[in-house]
């Protein structure tokens, strides 16, 4: 290890401490002295500091909670910076779930639209979507198993987590989770006057881009 190493590791041993620069000269007892401790501090490792009329020695890591510790100003000046920062940090989040959320949005009114015109060009594309969609399990029975567990499941407020209805009728009906959503969004469109979804949970039936995990029999 060389001198300008040993040097550092003994002021780093006195962590928020700081060591005298006379206390570390006696201790090292090395003739280039100064000029080590001049070549750690041009390379950023160490700082030399007045503790009242008496230089001290840091590792720069050490130096930040001396003055956290023991400079009330520094103390208030850096939890200011921070809580300025958590809350940008916060607004980042906050704009990224908005635009994430926008976009969720636009992909659906885009894939509504597609849909619009699709029925413009073929009045039948439909009808034939609903034929491949529902050809293993009518929508009828869907229906009638979807009510019967909703009805058995529901609290006194009426709003059941559609992933629970989900995993009962999945194993009935051999049908992947995409299937059954698919099955929900239909007879919700179909029957608006009968059933409620409300937004939340972490999967369910997507409208304009949120989450729809509850519903309720109206």
């Amino acid at each position: 290890m060389s001198n300008k190493d040993s040097i550092f590791d003994l002021i780093n041993s006195f962590g928020s401490v700081g060591i005298k620069k006379t206390d570390l000269k006696k201790k090292c007892d090395i003739d280039s002295f100064d000029a080590l401790l001049n070549e750690l501090a041009q390379e950023n490792r160490i700082l030399v500091s007045k503790k009242g009329t008496i230089l001290y020695c840091w590792s720069k890591e050490f130096y930040f909670d001396y003055l956290i510790n023991s400079d009330l100003k520094f103390k208030y000046l850096y939890e200011s910076i921070s809580n300025i920062q958590n809350k940008i940090n916060d607004y980042s989040d906050s704009i990224f779930k908005y635009l994430e959320n926008l976009d969720c949005q636009v992909v659906e009114l885009k894939n509504s639209f597609n849909k619009i015109i699709d029925k413009i060009n073929d009045p039948n594309l439909e009808s034939q979507r609903n034929r491949e969609l529902f050809s293993n399990t009518s929508l009828d029975d869907f229906r009638e198993s979807f009510d019967n567990v909703l009805l058995g499941k529901s609290s006194s407020i009426g709003w059941v987590e559609l992933s629970s209805i989900k995993n009962e009728l999945c194993t009935t009906y051999d049908l992947s989770d995409n299937e059954f959503y698919n099955y929900v969004s239909t007879i919700v469109e179909s029957s608006p006057e009968k059933y409620e979804l409300s937004s939340g949970g972490y999967e369910g039936v997507v409208l304009r881009g949120i989450v729809h995990g509850f519903v309720r029999r109206i």
